[in-house]
């Protein structure tokens, strides 16, 4: 009888309303993980950093141009927060000493309903103004390199030749030219055109500029002097038998150095003209020689000796 009874009770419980017992449990089932899921989480990222300078002061000290921010909050808002959602920090030195310390308070950090920060790091930044200053100092053109072997550098210049630098009071008086970027000329046969940036050397002075920098290299061909000894000399233009002294003499010219090096002394002609002489009987005159068959890209310095004491004779 007791055995009957509790079966029946029994089935009651499991079985009678199971559906709406089954949805009762699984709701009771999705609570329960809901609520575990949903407990309190923290995270950390990175809030920028954004510095109001008055506009006559220059910053120069270098505060870190973001924090780390601890945020605390139910795991559904973290899970759901963007970190790029953090507006700048915007420390405003308008009203500041030149040498501060500015506090960064957790509430200057605006996060979404249901978050908060806990902890801001660094949370002090040190600042340091100074005013800022303008300065016109000359532009000096840099090159590297040699040109080629026969070719030398004839000038070098920068359009333009001056420029107006700004920047901290200190920095700028300390400076008395800038500097161009680099130019490589190495073995370079061609004289060239280049636009360049000014290098200043510090990221707190900028160079105020309306036009492009130009640095213009002349290269010229590299000239030299050479002198050709003994070359004969020779009385042209006459029907008598002559005889020079000397019989030989030196020409030095000028040039270009791969002309000049390649140059063959044996088609310099050295003549002396005795057209005028032809019509006189034998004798014995001074006369200057002239030299024929100079390459054009060649000046002829100087011929020693350039008198010359010539001898004519009947044939």
């Amino acid at each position: 009888m007791k055995n009957g009874v509790l079966s029946n009770l029994m089935r009651r419980i499991f079985i009678h309303n199971f559906y709406l017992k089954f949805i009762a449990a699984v709701l009771t089932l999705a609570l329960y993980i809901w609520v575990s899921e949903d407990r309190e989480a923290v995270i950390a990222d990175y809030a920028r950093v954004q510095i109001v300078v008055p506009e006559d002061m220059v910053l120069v000290s270098d505060p870190p141009d973001r924090v780390k921010v601890t945020i605390r909050g139910r795991w559904s808002d973290i899970n759901r927060f963007d970190a790029t959602q953090l507006d700048p920090i915007r420390i405003d030195l308008s009203r500041s000493d030149r040498s501060t310390t500015v506090d960064i308070s957790s509430n200057m950090i605006r996060v979404p309903p249901g978050l908060r920060v806990t902890n801001v790091e660094p949370n002090s930044l040190f600042v340091e103004l100074e005013d800022e200053s303008y300065r016109t100092v000359p532009i000096t053109p840099q090159i590297s390199g040699e040109p080629h072997s026969s070719y030398a550098v004839e000038s070098v210049r920068v359009t333009p030749q001056t420029v107006t630098i700004r920047g901290p009071q200190s920095r700028i008086d300390a400076i008395n030219t800038v500097s161009t970027q680099t130019v490589d000329i190495s073995d370079r046969t061609r004289s060239l055109r280049r636009q360049v940036q000014l290098r200043t050397d510090d990221g707190l002075v900028t160079p105020e500029l309306e036009d492009p920098v130009v640095v213009e290299v002349d290269i010229e061909t590299q000239e030299i002097t050479h002198t050709f000894e003994d070359v004969p000399v020779e009385a042209v233009n006459t029907s008598f038998n002559t005889t020079v002294a000397p019989a030989t003499t030196n020409i030095t010219v000028r040039g270009p150095k791969p002309v000049v090096e390649t140059l063959d002394p044996s088609i310099l002609r050295v003549e002396i003209d005795l057209s005028d002489e032809d019509d006189e009987l034998p004798g014995t005159y001074s006369r200057e020689a002239e030299v024929f068959n100079i390459p054009q890209d060649i000046t002829l310095v100087s011929i020693f000796p350039e008198r010359f004491r010539v001898t004519t004779s009947e044939p």
